[in-house]
């Protein structure tokens, strides 16, 4: 049975970190924050800075692997406190944070594995994170497919860029696209528009999908109770994700708020 004995979570803010310490207890809780301690797990407490501090860590409590969870704000570096070896990654390091998310994590996690740790993905020691393939909850409208296109189709091209994961559709109507502000920013944004702009307001539907070449390993798309409630108090109708590719925080609760409110949830590839 895998208790996490040789597990290490890279632990960010909200909610996804804590489910898996409390699912792996033995499993070492790795923060950049000065958080309080909230589960039984062992805490290794880092900087930025001292990246070489944490990799003699992991070794000395014989970690293999590596699972990354909850948001995490890029670092501002203090040159005067790096140690030997973030210096020695920092010119790539500095290139890498000014560009995409993708590029970024991709970078951290050859890191991890060039100093012989395994990443793994959330889902993979945590398969109930994910959505099987079908309807969820509620009766999609009309023109559910065509609105699905059409956002598969944008996300298409944005994901060229490492532009945002989701999009907003209304009876053919483009209402929204998240880009770095995040999903909640993006449903507050629709929740605002004229009237004027809808088309008798007939309701829509957010499509949160992974960006293509998006390694799931470190960077899965996220939703949870209050992404339903927020995609409802926009209007909208329902909600699409990639089955098997978007972590669904408190699914139970996502469920019971999109019941409640005749809003439905499918998981369905993409339709382009």
């Amino acid at each position: 049975m895998d208790d996490g004995s040789d597990l290490a979570i890279i632990s960010g803010s909200g909610k996804l970190p804590l489910l898996l310490k409390n699912a792996y207890k033995k499993a070492i809780d790795v923060t950049f924050t000065n958080s309080e301690k909230a589960t039984e797990n062992k805490v290794i407490k880092c900087q930025f800075e001292k990246l070489g501090f944490l990799f003699d860590s992991l070794k000395k409590n014989r970690i293999r692997r590596i699972v990354m969870a909850g948001a995490i704000n890029r670092p501002q570096f203090d040159k005067g406190k790096l140690d030997q070896y973030t210096l020695s990654i920092m010119p790539t390091l500095s290139a890498k944070l000014v560009k995409g998310d993708n590029e970024l994590l991709s970078f951290i996690a050859d890191e991890f594995e060039k100093n012989g740790y395994q990443i793994v993905g959330a889902s993979e020691i945590l398969p109930s994170l994910v959505l099987k393939p079908g309807l969820i909850c509620g009766t999609p409208y009309e023109f559910i497919t065509r609105d699905i296109k059409k956002a598969d189709k944008i996300l298409k091209l944005l994901s060229a860029e490492d532009i945002g994961q989701g999009v907003v559709i209304e009876n053919g109507l483009v209402l929204g696209i998240e880009t770095l502000q995040g999903t909640n920013e993006l449903l507050r944004f629709v929740a605002k528009t004229s009237s004027f702009l809808r088309k008798d307001n007939l309701g829509g539907v957010f499509v949160k999908r992974p960006k293509a070449n998006q390694n799931l390993r470190f960077d899965m798309p996220v939703i949870g109770p209050e992404t339903i409630n927020l995609a409802f108090e926009a209007g909208l109708r329902g909600l699409v994700v990639s089955p098997h590719s978007v972590i669904v925080l408190e699914k139970e609760k996502c469920v019971q708020i999109a019941e409640a409110n005749e809003f439905f949830i499918l998981a369905e590839e993409t339709k382009n």
